[in-house]
C-alpha cells in the first residue's frame, strides 16, 4: 500500500512506552518493536510533524485509578507505573524531546483523561500515526476513539505489541483493520521521506 500522509495535517502518537510495560512486554527485542518506533519518531521529527507521547502514570496511593477493575487491581498489586518512579519514565530509546507534549492517562483510553483531543486540535491534524506497547488496550482504545471522531488512523504493524503475543496478533489481524489501516513500517517511512 503507498502511503500519502500530508506531513502538514499530520501527528503521531506514541502509547504508554514506559519501562513497567516494557520489561514484561514478550517480542520487544526479537522483533524490533522498540527500534521501529525510534525510526518512525526520527523519520516524522525530520518532516516536523507534532509528536505527543501518552503515558499511564497513576498516584502511589492508586485513588486515581479506576476501582474494582482486573487491569487496573495487578498495577496495584505490583505497583508500577506509579508518578516519578523509574518504571513510569518513557523509553529512553523514544523519550521525548523538549518540544514535543507529553500527556498523562490514568484510564486505558486516552482521550478520556488527557486533552488529547484539544492537542490535535491545536496541531489542526485529521491523521493520526499510532505506535505502542499494548496493542489490544490503548491502541486499540486510541484507534477506536480516533476513528469515532472522523480521524484518519494508521497503525504502524511493527512498532507495537502487548501484553501477549496471541491479544497482539489477535487485535492487529482480527479488530484493527476494521477500524483502521494497519500499515507497515517501511511503508510508513516511505511516505515520510
Amino acid at each position: 500500500m503507498k502511503l500519502k500522509i500530508d506531513p502538514q495535517r499530520t501527528a503521531v502518537l506514541l502509547l504508554d512506552v514506559q519501562k513497567d510495560l516494557v520489561d514484561i512486554t514478550p517480542g520487544l527485542k526479537q522483533n524490533r518493536v522498540i527500534e521501529n518506533m525510534a525510526s518512525v519518531l526520527k523519520a516524522a521529527r525530520r518532516r516536523k510533524l507534532p509528536v505527543i507521547h501518552i503515558t499511564a502514570s497513576v498516584r502511589a496511593d492508586f485513588l486515581d485509578l479506576p476501582k474494582d477493575n482486573p487491569l487496573w487491581d495487578g498495577l496495584r498489586k505490583k505497583r508500577q507505573l506509579i508518578i516519578g518512579t523509574q518504571g513510569a519514565a518513557i523509553d529512553p530509546r523514544v523519550k521525548p524531546l523538549k518540544n514535543e507534549l507529553v500527556l498523562n492517562k490514568t484510564c486505558v483510553d486516552p482521550f478520556l483523561t488527557t486533552n488529547l483531543g484539544q492537542a490535535l486540535q491545536n496541531a489542526d491534524a485529521n491523521t493520526i500515526i499510532l505506535m505502542g506497547l499494548w496493542t489490544n488496550y490503548v491502541v486499540e482504545a486510541t484507534a477506536r476513539h480516533a476513528s469515532d471522531m472522523g480521524y484518519r488512523v494508521f497503525l504502524v504493524r511493527e512498532a507495537c505489541a502487548s501484553n501477549t503475543v496471541e491479544n497482539h496478533e489477535f487485535a492487529l489481524n482480527n479488530i484493527l483493520p476494521t477500524i483502521c489501516y494497519v500499515v507497515s513500517a517501511k511503508d510508513v517511512l516511505a511516505a515520510l521521506k
